[in-house]
């Protein structure tokens, strides 16, 4: 985007906070949930649903396109998976989409050529070599490593992305440096049942992190953000709300309003960190924009512990974070 798009586009956050208009300004889309890794605390991978080819992922990508969506993130499982990936990512330029990936890195460098135009790509990283292998497979430290190098290479934007667990609250210096040596982003989350619902699966039994540790952590991560460190992309704002996990707290939602996810069948819904999600799942009858503005926000939504919370500090005018997403804008 231009520096117009982006002021426009800004404009749109304050009008769908002010005046409540859905305005769907950025979708994130779980394209696949096959995936190569087997990661202790998700169990996405045994979800079962039908993927849209790629035929109908472009007709989806034209509609979004029209209602005057600007960022796409694609996720998953693991989105390199699919083969036409680097089709969609080249449509999605051509209708002027900034794009976003979310990757575990194993298959960035045989991708690189085609997802070498996207906007940013979200790396997972959970901690030194073993602790990141320990939960998610020998020799996927390396992988990463060698994705965020690879990006890095080529003039693509990093972000890694941190699940807290009980396993890796004590490596957040690691990350932290490992964000400065390679001067690359870095955003911290904790682990939560999102990332079993639907799954055999109860991370609470083995991941949940210890809440003393991960107060300890958080903190850590507040005092670094509060000295100057300009790579942790959490707002002090978003740090302080996570801090209080798992205690819900009220804030408000942005997602919605200009943001929802779309399911790998194109179905539509606003986020899957509130109980049985996929009952407020919208399927496609007529088009996108009904879809997106028949979304319904469950009145039995707990408390936001992801990434997207920054989006809820927004809603709340919270200068830091507003600030936050300025950067992510027109960086």
């Amino acid at each position: 985007m231009n520096s117009v798009e982006k002021v426009i586009t800004v404009l749109k956050v304050f009008k769908a906070i002010v005046l409540k208009r859905k305005i769907p300004l950025a979708i994130s889309w779980n394209i696949t949930y096959k995936c190569n890794l087997r990661c202790g605390y998700c169990g996405t991978y045994e979800k079962d649903t039908k993927e849209l080819d790629t035929k109908n992922v472009l007709a989806v990508i034209k509609e979004f396109a029209a209602l005057g969506t600007k960022f796409i993130k694609f996720s998953g499982g693991e989105p390199l998976l699919r083969e036409d990936l680097g089709k969609i990512i080249e449509y999605c330029r051509s209708k002027k989409f900034d794009v976003l990936l979310n990757s575990n890195g194993i298959l960035v460098k045989d991708r690189i050529k085609e997802i070498r135009n996207i906007k940013e790509i979200q790396l997972s990283l959970d901690g030194e070599e073993g602790v990141h292998d320990s939960i998610r497979g020998n020799g996927s430290f390396k992988k990463t490593i060698e994705a965020l190098e690879v990006c890095k290479r080529h003039g693509i934007k990093v972000i890694i992305t941190t699940s807290l667990s009980r396993y890796n609250t004590s490596s957040v210096a690691f990350l932290i440096g490992i964000a400065k040596e390679y001067e690359v982003g870095i955003q911290f989350q904790p682990v939560d049942q999102m990332y079993s619902l639907n799954s055999s699966k109860d991370i609470r039994l083995h991941f949940s992190p210890n809440q003393e540790e991960f107060k300890n952590a958080i903190t850590y991560i507040i005092s670094n953000k509060i000295k100057g460190n300009k790579f942790i992309k959490n707002s002090l704002s978003g740090l302080r709300h996570i801090y209080h996990w798992p205690v819900p707290r009220k804030v408000k939602c942005l997602l919605g309003l200009i943001h929802c996810h779309v399911e790998p069948d194109g179905r539509v819904f606003i986020c899957s960190e509130f109980p049985d999600y996929y009952r407020y799942l919208t399927g496609k009858d007529k088009n996108y924009r009904e879809a997106f503005c028949n979304l319904a926000f469950p009145f039995q939504c707990k408390e936001c512990w992801t990434s997207d919370v920054e989006y809820c500090m927004c809603a709340d005018f919270k200068p830091d974070s507003i600030l936050e997403m300025w950067g992510r804008l027109t960086a």
